[in-house]
């Protein structure tokens, strides 16, 4: 599996010998650039973007900005020096992820880039639910179900899946309509003694 890729804006030499030593350990891939320019050629979605304060052809903030016209779900770290902590926070206003005061500590940007790719992943795991269908939402969860539930024998399959599922969605259609039955029946497409009953049954 190829190595994951972080971009680094930055022309300080520390900076990316610093960077490049923490993305060694954690398996990235470092693209290197050195001004704003050339950075949003390099630039991509989803990538973890580390920015250092001062650029040859603009700050910080200049350089989230260009990003952003240009892609999506990037997760910016920004390199802010003691006395700009303000620019810090105004980076986190624009999109941001996390902001570290110069100089930099190496244990500090490693478990900060560590998060970050964390957060990545977390985001990936959300879009990919989001866009999956209630059938491939079922399968993935049913796959390892039906294993255990052969191992077991004696069983109505059926019945069971059926009445978990119909249990859990009247109990969140009560919960999004906080407990009236006239809406959560409305959501459900069912009729208000249909969701009466359900409700007995499954003592919610």
């Amino acid at each position: 599996m190829p190595a994951e890729e972080l971009l680094l804006i930055s022309d300080e030499p520390s900076t990316i010998a610093l960077v490049s030593r923490i993305a060694d350990g954690l398996n990235l891939k470092v693209r290197k650039k050195k001004d704003i320019r050339s950075a949003v050629k390099a630039s991509m979605d989803y990538q973890i973007v580390i920015v250092d304060n001062c650029l040859p052809d603009g700050d910080c903030l200049e350089c989230l900005q260009n990003l952003k016209t240009l892609n999506n779900d990037q997760m910016y770290i920004v390199f802010v020096d003691s006395v700009e902590r303000k620019l810090g926070i105004r980076a986190l206003k624009d999109n941001a992820l996390y902001y570290i005061v110069k100089p930099v500590e190496h244990d500090e940007l490693k478990v900060t880039v560590h998060r970050a790719m964390e957060f990545k992943k977390l985001r990936k795991e959300v879009r990919t639910l989001y866009q999956c269908t209630v059938e491939d939402f079922f399968r993935g969860k049913l796959k390892d179900y039906i294993p255990q539930i052969q191992k077991i024998g004696n069983i109505a399959l059926y019945d069971t899946v059926i009445s978990e599922v119909e249990r859990a969605l009247i109990k969140l259609a009560i919960e999004e309509t906080g407990g009236n039955q006239v809406q959560a029946s409305r959501l459900l497409g069912l009729n208000r003694n249909t969701i009466r009953n359900k409700l007995k049954k499954y003592k919610i």
